[in-house]
């Protein structure tokens, strides 16, 4: 179903729960980039982005992490907040930082990543409503609202976490549209292996928002956090991190959900 600006439009709202600082951009920044370009302000709500506690040991895992993205224990917070406000300033968007920790910096839970892409931490099980609790809405937005989250591609447990709590807004009569998660969804064997858990929840794919006029907006947000793509791109996708690389491979996957066009594709939830 290809989505018009007008039925895209319609909420007043347009609540982005982003993971961590560059989820959003990757995974939905076309749909914020149209939005703004109609005159919507996405709200971008960053879920897993707030300083590590400086009572709390950095673990071995943490300390790799930050290696990685060449930046120190004191800086790497407030370096992607910068970035992420050049990407925001890019999507025409607001950010509104939550007040919850990266999986990497809550204590020992997750130590490596087969836990960080494994089954959340039992202790952690009241998080999805935390969330909620904490996000910038009251029951009066409900109808003027519509919240994107993730799909959970990938099975990061920070996406897990923003994923239960899309479903249960959804569950208390919230409009919710779940987005593919990139770069995870860019490995196939990850997308099928996900595929077939939401659809035993009931969910199917459902609006396609064509973003051929912003592609270009779009990439320009995803360069903009150039402490990350080494590791997305290079690392993880392997293509390269320079922008013609980032650039074919997002286009090829975005012309596939768009059957030729580029587009984002997001997935709804029958009502119960």
């Amino acid at each position: 179903m290809v989505i018009t600006d007008q039925v895209l439009t319609r909420p007043d709202r347009h609540i982005f729960l982003s993971p961590h600082y560059d989820d959003m951009a990757l995974s939905a920044g076309g749909t914020a980039a149209v939005l703004s370009a109609q005159g919507r302000t996405p709200e971008v709500a960053l879920v897993f982005g707030d300083y590590p506690d400086p009572a709390v040991p950095l673990t071995p895992f943490a300390e790799k992490h930050h290696h990685d993205w060449g930046m120190t224990a004191e800086a790497v917070i407030a370096g992607r907040r910068a970035e992420e406000a050049v990407a925001s300033l890019r999507l025409g968007a607001c950010d509104r930082f939550l007040p919850f920790r990266d999986a990497i910096y809550r204590g020992e839970r997750y130590l490596n990543d087969d836990q960080l892409f494994g089954t959340p931490h039992a202790d952690e099980a009241g998080l999805p409503a935390e969330i909620i609790a904490a996000l910038p809405i009251s029951a009066s937005d409900r109808n003027r609202s519509r919240i994107y989250a993730p799909l959970a591609i990938g099975m990061h447990v920070d996406h897990q976490h923003v994923f239960r709590a899309g479903r249960q807004l959804h569950d208390d009569g919230w409009e919710v549209w779940f987005y593919e998660d990139l770069p995870y969804a860019l490995k196939p064997d990850h997308l099928a292996a996900r595929r077939s858990l939401v659809e035993s929840e009931g969910l199917a794919p459902g609006p396609i928002v064509p973003v051929e006029s912003v592609w270009h907006t779009k990439i320009d947000a995803i360069m903009a956090y150039p402490s990350q793509l080494p590791t997305i791109f290079g690392q993880y996708v392997g293509v390269g991190s320079s922008r013609e690389a980032i650039d074919e491979a997002m286009a090829a996957y975005a012309s596939g959900a768009g059957s030729g066009s580029r587009a984002e594709r997001f997935w709804t939830a029958a009502r119960g």
